[in-house]
This record gives C-alpha cells, sequence and structure tokens, in this order.
C-alpha cells in the first residue's frame, strides 16, 4: 500500500495525461492519513493471515491455537479504520483529488479483504480438527488466477506501474502459496494435470515479475532524464535575457563549461536509453507501448533541450556585443568631454610667455592630429549602433507590434515555431511571447525560442550625440588654436618686452623668498632654478649665439660647461620642443612656489 495515494502523473516526467499540482493543506493533510491509515490495515491482513494460516495447522495436528483473540482485536481496530478510511476516502473526492475515485476502490478491496479474513477467523475457530482442512478446488483457483493473469496489463505512467508491480508481488506469493496443496489432491493423473496448469500459472506470474521490474526501471531512467532536461527548460525559459542583467559573464562561463565537460556524457545517456528501448521493444517486452512512449518523450525533451542551448548561445552574443557597444560608446563620451573640459581650463591665452604658447600650440597640433584620427572610431560605433539587438523590449510591452525572429524549432499547441521564420510579437507575457505568423496564426511559445532584430532606436540615437559632441570638440580644438595663434603672433611681435621683464622680476622675488626657506626645501628650489638658468642658456644655444632675455653661456662658469653637460647639450639639441616643455613645466612649478611662498 506504499504508492495508493500518489498522484498518477508526475508533470512531463510521463506521457501520460498531466495532472495539476495538489497544495491545498487540508488536502494534504487527508492523503496523509489515508496513506498512513491503509498502510496500517495493509499490514494488520497481512499479519492475521498470517497468524490464522499457523493456528489452522495446528488446528490440523490437534494442537491448541495461539493467536484467536490477538487476531480478533486486529480484526476490530482493522474494521474501525476502514470507516475512517471510507469517510477521508468521501472528503478526498469533494476536495476534488484526482485520483478520488482510485483511492475509494482501494478502500473498498481492503474492506472486502477483512470480511474475508472475518469469515475464515470464524471458520478456523470453530471447527473440528477433522474438518479442518476443507476441500478447495485448486483447479478452478488456478483457472482463475490464470485468467486474471493474462488480463492484466501495463500502465504507461510510473506511479500506475509501481502500484501494479506491489499489487503483483502480492498475487505472485498468492500463486506460490497454492503449490504445497497440489500434491494432496486426487489421483496421479488429475495431480499430474494440475501441476502443468500450475507451472505455467507460476511460470507466467514469474515472468509478469520480471517485466513489471525490467519496465519500472526503464521507466524511471525516463524519468530522471526527462525532469533534469524539464529543469534545463524552464532555467532557460526563466532567464533574463535583457539588457537589465548584467550578470551575463558567470553565465557565459556556465554556458561554455557544460558545453566542454557535460553535454557529450549527457547525450550518451539519453542514446543509451533509446538503445535500451529499442532492445526491450525488439525482445516483445508487453509493456511495448510504455517503452516507446518514454522513448520518444526523452528523444523530444532532448530534441528541445538542444535547440534551446541553440538560443542560449545566440542570446549571450546578443547580451555582450550589447553590452560592448555601450561600453565603447561611454568611453568615447568620457573622452570627448575631458578634452572639452581641458580646451576650457588648459588652453586660456592669458598671462602666457611666448613659449608657453608655443607649447599649448604644439599640445594643440596632437589634440587635432587625435581627434582626426578618432572620426574611424566614431564612424565604427556609429556602423554597430544599426546591429545592436533592442534588448530593452524584451521586458516591455511594446506599444504596437513587433517583428521578431525564431532562433530555433518549437512545438507549441497551437502549432510549430520554425528556425529562422519571421513572426509579429502582439504580446509580452515574460516567458511566453504571444506571436502571430504570417498566416495570421497566434502561437503562445517561451520567449527564449525568439530575437527582437536590430534596430535599437536608444543605440542610434546615442551615436548621434556622440558624433554631435565629436564635431563639436574638434570646432572648440580649432577655435582655441586659432586664438592662440593670435595671441602667440601679438607676443612675438611685443618689442617692448615689458611682459618679460615684468616675468623676470616675478623670479627675482621668487629668489628672494627661496633665501628665506629653510633647509631641504632651499635646496629643491635652488636646483629648480639652476635647471631653469640651464635650459634657458641652451635655448640660446640653439638660436645660433643670438642673446636673448639677456642671458650669455659665455658667463657660465668653467665646472658648467664642462663635458657632461656639452653631452647634454649635444642631446638636448636634437629635441629643442622637449627644452622648451622643459622651461615651462619649471615655471610652472617656481611660479606655485612663489604662490605658496
Amino acid at each position: 500500500m506504499t504508492s495508493l495515494f500518489k498522484k498518477k502523473n508526475i508533470g512531463k516526467y510521463s506521457p501520460s495525461v498531466h495532472s495539476k499540482t495538489i497544495i491545498n493543506k487540508e488536502l494534504s493533510e487527508l492523503i496523509e492519513r489515508l496513506q498512513k491509515n491503509a498502510d496500517q490495515v495493509e499490514r494488520n491482513i497481512v499479519d492475521i493471515d498470517n497468524k490464522l494460516q499457523k493456528d489452522l495447522e495446528k488446528i490440523k495436528t490437534s494442537q491448541s491455537v495461539q493467536n484467536q483473540q490477538n487476531t480478533a482485536n486486529t480484526l476490530s481496530e482493522s474494521e474501525k479504520l476502514i470507516t475512517v478510511l471510507e469517510a477521508d476516502a468521501q472528503q478526498s473526492r469533494r476536495l476534488n483529488h484526482p485520483q478520488g475515485d482510485m483511492i475509494a476502490e482501494d478502500i473498498r478491496q481492503l474492506k472486502e479483504r477483512l470480511a474475508n479474513l472475518r469469515i475464515k477467523h470464524g471458520q478456523i475457530y470453530n471447527i473440528s480438527p477433522e474438518i479442518a482442512a476443507p476441500h478447495v478446488n485448486w483447479g478452478k483457483m488456478i483457472d482463475e488466477k490464470q485468467t486474471a493473469l493474462v488480463n492484466k496489463g501495463f500502465a504507461n505512467d510510473l506511479p500506475n506501474l509501481e502500484y501494479q508491480l506491489e499489487e503483483h508481488c502480492i498475487f505472485n506469493n498468492e500463486v506460490k502459496a497454492i503449490g504445497p496443496h497440489i500434491d494432496m489432491e486426487g489421483d496421479k493423473e488429475y495431480i499430474s494435470n494440475l501441476q502443468i496448469k500450475y507451472q505455467k500459472l507460476l511460470s507466467g506470474s514469474e515472468q509478469r515479475h520480471q517485466d513489471l521490474n525490467s519496465l519500472q526501471d526503464y521507466m524511471q531512467r525516463c524519468t530522471n532524464e526527462l525532469y533534469w532536461l524539464d529543469q534545463q527548460e524552464k532555467d532557460r525559459m526563466q532567464y533574463d535575457w535583457s539588457d537589465q542583467n548584467l550578470d551575463y559573464p558567470s553565465r557565459r562561463r556556465q554556458y561554455e563549461n557544460f558545453i566542454n565537460r557535460n553535454l557529450e556524457p549527457k547525450e550518451d545517456i539519453v542514446n543509451k536509453l533509446h538503445t535500451e528501448g529499442e532492445g526491450l521493444v525488439e525482445v516483445g517486452h508487453p509493456g511495448k507501448n510504455a517503452i516507446e512512449a518514454h522513448m520518444e518523450a526523452v528523444h523530444a525533451d532532448w530534441k528541445e533541450y538542444l535547440n534551446l542551448l541553440i538560443c542560449e548561445e545566440s542570446h549571450l552574443k546578443y547580451m555582450e556585443d550589447y553590452h560592448q557597444f555601450h561600453r565603447d560608446a561611454k568611453d568615447v563620451q568620457d573622452l570627448l568631454k575631458k578634452v572639452n573640459t581641458d580646451l576650457d581650463q588648459k588652453y586660456n591665452p592669458d598671462f602666457k610667455d611666448k613659449y608657453q604658447l608655443e607649447s599649448l600650440l604644439c599640445d594643440l597640433d596632437d589634440q587635432e592630429k587625435a581627434l582626426d584620427k578618432y572620426d574611424e572610431v566614431v564612424k565604427s560605433l556609429q556602423k554597430r549602433s544599426h546591429q545592436v539587438i533592442p534588448l530593452k523590449y524584451r521586458r516591455e510591452t511594446p506599444l504596437k507590434p513587433i517583428p521578431v525572429e525564431a532562433l530555433c524549432d518549437f512545438d507549441c499547441e497551437q502549432g510549430k515555431i520554425s528556425r529562422g521564420s519571421q513572426y509579429t510579437l502582439n504580446r509580452n507575457k515574460g516567458e511566453m511571447w504571444e506571436v502571430m505568423d504570417s498566416s495570421g496564426n497566434k502561437l503562445d511559445a517561451p520567449s527564449v525560442c525568439f530575437m527582437i532584430p536590430p534596430t535599437d532606436p536608444e543605440a542610434i540615437s546615442l551615436m548621434d550625440s556622440i558624433a554631435s559632441q565629436h564635431r563639436s570638440v574638434k570646432q572648440k580644438v580649432t577655435g582655441c588654436k586659432n586664438t592662440l595663434a593670435h595671441r602667440y603672433e601679438d607676443v612675438r611681435n611685443d618689442t617692448s618686452g615689458d611682459a618679460q621683464d615684468v616675468q623676470e622680476d616675478s623670479y627675482v622675488q621668487a629668489w628672494t623668498k627661496v633665501n628665506n626657506v629653510p633647509g631641504q626645501a632651499r635646496e629643491v628650489l635652488l636646483y629648480l632654478f639652476e635647471m631653469r638658468e640651464q635650459h634657458k642658456i641652451l635655448r640660446v644655444w640653439f638660436e645660433n649665439g643670438s642673446v636673448q632675455r639677456h642671458y650669455d653661456i659665455h658667463s657660465l662658469p668653467e665646472h658648467i660647461i664642462n663635458k657632461e653637460l656639452s653631452e647634454l647639450i649635444e642631446r638636448l639639441q636634437k629635441n629643442a620642443d622637449q627644452v622648451e616643455r622643459n622651461i615651462v613645466d619649471i615655471d610652472n612649478k617656481l611660479q606655485k612656489v612663489c604662490i605658496t611662498q
């Protein structure tokens, strides 16, 4: 009785009709009580029957019985439990349990067996030793059981098959119990014929037991795979393939790990089940229908799973491309924003001398070349923007029907989805989409089976904005460059030297402050002044000895003009621009010193 009240169907794992999951607490408690009481009655019946048989043997040998009162009490307790079971069975029907009729039938059979035991109990304990062994027509009993055996079929779903297996175990034990009584009947010819019929019955019963066991084993392994495949299908149907999911890299690793390590072993299991199923059918297994149904179910679900793997690979690629595009676009935006900020802050021509202006103009030349090269980057992003999948629509109900494309073949209730075919998305239901084919037929299918083709309006709008920003920055660079160039011409043509004298005076003031700085800081500042003076002398050197800004290289002490400085001059001559940048850098540092001091 351990499986009397199991569900007859466990979802898609058995080819028979699906049943709804029972979640009502009251019904669950009722079924648990029914199972417990039915199991107790079953154990009582087996116990009473064994004890009655033992006392019957004692009566035959004129021995005193031992279990009369005990079995009577157990019978009474069991009859009370039957009353409770009948009431609970009626309640299960009222609560719409899908197996209410089967439960009622099981309890009726228990009640009938108890009634037979009650009769048997009265017969055994009310007969004398002389009539303790009543005549039984064993031939008729064998014929009846043979007929019952022939008429027994094989269930197509696992729960009912398990019930048949338990039921047949009782039947098979009853058949075995007949054997010892046959030799006690009639003449030799009658006994011989009876033995032939009995051996046929026993052989058939044993064979059915083996067939039930092999079928149960096969169906259980198929059910295990169907359950695994169903979980995999649910995982892919419920996964978020939209733009909001940022955990796609870990999903990619999980996917590749399965493909590389587990796909082939899992395929071997599925193929083995198919081979074993064909073998059972070829040898004429009586459960052929159930075997073929499970073979087909595993094959269909495995094919569906492979199709979903194709969908998963496609969706991962779409997500990677989508987020990579937006990362690249953000990098370009950030760069253009930084250049724009630098143009506002760094390239102000005010209070700059000739050499600082030259350095800034040189920087702007480099900046302008870099922006020209960035034209290709912007154009590439604009081209990519037209290939971005609009992942946002996967989580939103579209304002109007939009086209979608099937990534795989899929069988749904209203028809078949064909890979590569175009459909129209009418309604986004989350895991399921309502689509319409070219003939106007509506189908409900998993959303994972579809992709929404480009373009993504947001991606195109983003790139239009970046392209406009890029043009604006380039124009701003040109404008800054023109402003600096005009300022440079003005400074270069200024012969009064007032601006330069003012700047030199500021360094004289800075030098005076340096003398008042104590300790190691003073040494650092003196070094900066010395480096500045050396670089200015080098600049004079580059200008072929024409003395400007009142610096004379010949006025340097001999310990400065030495071999080392000559080598330095030779190296620096190769890059006069670097000398100018060094002077500007040192000037900036000295200006900061002047301010802080």
